[in-house]
C-alpha cells in the first residue's frame, strides 16, 4: 500500500551519507535534537501523557489501518490474521543510520566472498553443502553474463537505539538474502505510525523533521534499475515469482505488484512454471517481463522440476542474470557464520571485517561429529560440548526460515534437547548451533478492552534490508525470544530523526 502522502518521502541511504553528524553530542534531553541516540523515555513520556482512552482509540485506528493497508498473515489453516504494530517506534538518528550502513556492507562483503571460497576450499565444501543437483543450478549463474550483483536480502539482529551502548551491544543473528519477509510490512508500519500518532511524533522532537528509515520497495526498485543498467536491458516489466501452490504464510508480493505498478512498472505474480522464454522474450502469464524478483529459493525450483515440470524458462533468465536475488545468494546459509567465526578462514577477509566478525557475530558451527573451535577458541568434540552446554546454546535447522525448528536450550528438556541433537546428527535436516543471544526487550501499549491499556515487555529484533548499495529496517515484536511474523510477532516501525 501507499505511504500517506502527506509525509516527506522515505529518503535513500545516499542522504545519510551527507550529513553532517556531531560525534561529540550527547543523548536527547528535555528539548531533544537529533544526536547519537534517542531515550526510549523520550517517546514513554509522550505516550503516557495522552491517557489511556486516547491512546487505546490510536491503537483501534492502527488495527483498523493495518487491515486495509494489507499488514496480514495467513496461518496454517488458511485463517488471515492481522499482523499488530507497535504504538512506540523506533527512532534513529542519521549516526545510527550511517554506523549501520557500514556494519552491514561489511557483511554483505563477506557474503559475496562465500562463492570463491566455496570453489577454493575443501572444508567451506563441508559447512556449506551443495548436492550435485544444487550444484548443476549454481553453475548456471557462473556464466559472463550472470555477472550483476542481484540482491534484496535482510541481516538480522539484536540491535535497538535507545541506549548508549547501540553502537557495541548488538549481535548479528543469521543471513537471509532471498525471498525476505517485510518489504511491503515495514514502510505499511511506518505509514500507519505516521498517520496515527504523527502530531505526538511532531511534538515529541520539536519540529525536527521525521521521517521513515528508507523504504525497502524503493531498495528493490532501485536494485532492479541497477541490474537492468548493467545489462543494458530496458527496465519495463517485472515478475514475482512464487510457488502458489503456498496459500499460508506472509501476504506481500499482491501488494508488492501494486507498489510497483504505482511507480511505472509493469507487474505480474507468477509461478515460475508459468514463465515462458521464446525468441528471447521472458514472459509470466503472457506478460512480457525483464527481470524476475523470487520468493522462492533453490530448493523450492527443484522440486517443481522432480515433479516433472522442467523450468526452462526460469533456468535461461539465471544464464541471462534476470533473476534478482541471484542464485549465488544461496550461500545465505546460517553455517556461513561458522566461516565468519572461526579464526582458520580469517586469513579470508579483511582485518575491518575480521574485527566486526569477534565483536558482533554470534559462533556458530554446523552440527556434526568432529572437533571444532569453541567460543574461547579451544578444541573440543562438538556433539559433546552441546549436550553439556544446553543452556547457553541453540540450535537451528541451516536453511529453514521463519523461526521453523529453532529450540532454546534455555527453554528446553535435557531429554529434548538430546533428541533435537541426534536428529542434527543423523537425519538430512542440517543444523547449525549458536551461542545464545540476549534479546533485548521493549515496554509497549496494548489495548485492554473498550478503553484501557496495558504496557508489557516484549522481545524485539531488528531486520536490516540490503541491496548492492543502501539498507533499510524492520522491527519486530513477540512474547517469546524467538521473534519472528510467522510465530505470532508484530512489527515496529523505525523512523529517522534528521538533523
Amino acid at each position: 500500500m501507499r505511504a500517506c502522502e502527506r509525509h516527506r518521502p522515505c529518503a535513500t541511504i545516499k542522504h545519510i551519507l551527507t550529513c553532517q553528524v556531531n560525534a561529540t553530542e550527547t543523548a536527547v534531553t528535555q528539548n531533544p535534537r537529533p544526536s547519537k541516540f534517542v531515550p526510549s523515555r523520550v517517546l514513554d513520556t509522550v505516550y503516557r501523557r495522552l491517557g489511556s482512552q486516547a491512546l487505546s482509540e490510536r491503537l483501534q485506528a492502527v488495527r483498523a489501518l493495518a487491515v486495509v493497508r494489507g499488514a496480514r498473515y495467513v496461518d496454517d489453516a488458511g485463517r488471515v490474521r492481522m499482523i499488530d504494530i507497535a504504538a512506540t517506534p523506533w527512532i534513529l538518528t542519521s549516526a545510527q543510520l550511517y554506523y549501520f550502513h557500514g556494519v552491514m556492507r561489511h557483511l554483505v562483503g563477506a557474503l559475496q566472498r562465500l562463492p570463491t571460497l566455496y570453489a577454493r576450499v575443501p572444508s567451506v565444501r563441508q559447512i556449506l553443502h551443495f548436492d550435485t543437483q544444487r550444484e548443476s543450478w549454481l553453475n548456471l549463474a557462473a556464466a559472463p553474463a550472470a555477472a550483476p550483483l542481484a540482491v534484496i536480502g535482510r541481516l538480522d539482529s539484536t540491535a535497538t537505539y535507545d541506549h548508549a551502548r547501540w553502537p557495541t551491544s548488538f549481535r548479528m543473528l543469521e543471513p537471509n538474502a532471498v525471498g525476505v519477509g517485510g518489504v511491503h510490512y515495514a514502510p505499511t508500519a511506518c505509514s500507519i505510525i505516521m498517520d496515527v500518532f504523527g502530531d505526538l511524533l511532531t511534538r515529541a522532537f520539536g519540529g525536527h523533521a521525521l521521517t521513515p528509515t528508507p523504504d525497502p520497495r524503493r531498495l528493490l526498485v532501485d536494485e532492479l534499475t541497477a541490474v537492468a543498467r548493467r545489462l543494458g536491458r530496458p527496465l519495463r516489466g517485472i515478475a514475482l515469482i512464487e510457488n502458489q501452490e503456498f496459500t499460508t504464510g506472509t501476504d506481500e508480493f499482491q501488494e508488492l505488484a501494486r507498489y510497483l505498478s504505482d511507480h511505472g512498472l509493469q507487474a505480474v505474480v507468477a509461478d515460475p512454471r508459468e514463465l515462458r522464454h521464446t525468441r528471447g522474450h521472458l514472459r509470466a502469464r503472457q506478460i512480457p517481463v525483464d527481470l524476475l524478483y523470487r520468493d522462492s529459493e533453490l530448493d523450492e525450483f527443484i522440486q517443481m522440476e522432480s515433479s516433472g515440470r522442467r523450468l526452462t524458462a526460469l533456468r535461461t533468465a539465471i544464464r541471462e542474470g534476470r533473476l534478482v536475488s541471484g542464485l549465488s545468494w544461496e550461500f545465505d546459509q546460517k553455517s556461513a557464520w561458522e566461516i565468519f567465526t572461526d579464526a582458520q578462514y580469517a586469513r579470508y577477509f579483511p582485518l575491518s571485517a575480521q574485527q566486526l566478525f569477534r565483536d558482533h557475530l554470534l559462533w556458530t558451527r554446523l552440527v556434526r561429529a568432529a572437533r571444532v573451535s569453541d567460543p574461547s577458541g579451544r578444541l573440543v568434540d562438538l556433539p559433546d560440548f552441546i549436550r553439556r552446554h544446553r543452556a547457553r546454546l541453540v540450535l537451528k535447522p541451516n536453511t529453514l526460515f521463519g523461526g521453523a525448528g529453532v529450540v532454546l536450550g534455555l527453554l528446553a528438556s535435557q531429554r529434548v534437547w538430546e533428541q533435537t541433537l541426534d536428529r542434527a546428527l543423523r537425519g538430512r535436516l542440517r543444523y547449525v548451533v549458536q551461542s545464545l543471544a540476549q534479546i533485548p526487550t521493549q515496554t509497549l501499549p496494548f489495548p485492554v478492552g473498550s478503553h484501557g491499556i496495558r504496557w508489557q515487555r516484549r522481545c524485539v529484533v531488528s531486520g536490516f534490508f540490503f541491496n548492492s548499495s543502501a539498507i533499510g529496517l524492520v522491527g519486530r515484536f513477540s512474547g517469546q525470544p524467538v521473534v519472528n511474523v510467522s510465530q505470532g510477532g508484530g512489527l515496529v516501525s523505525a523512523l529517522w530523526l534528521h538533523p
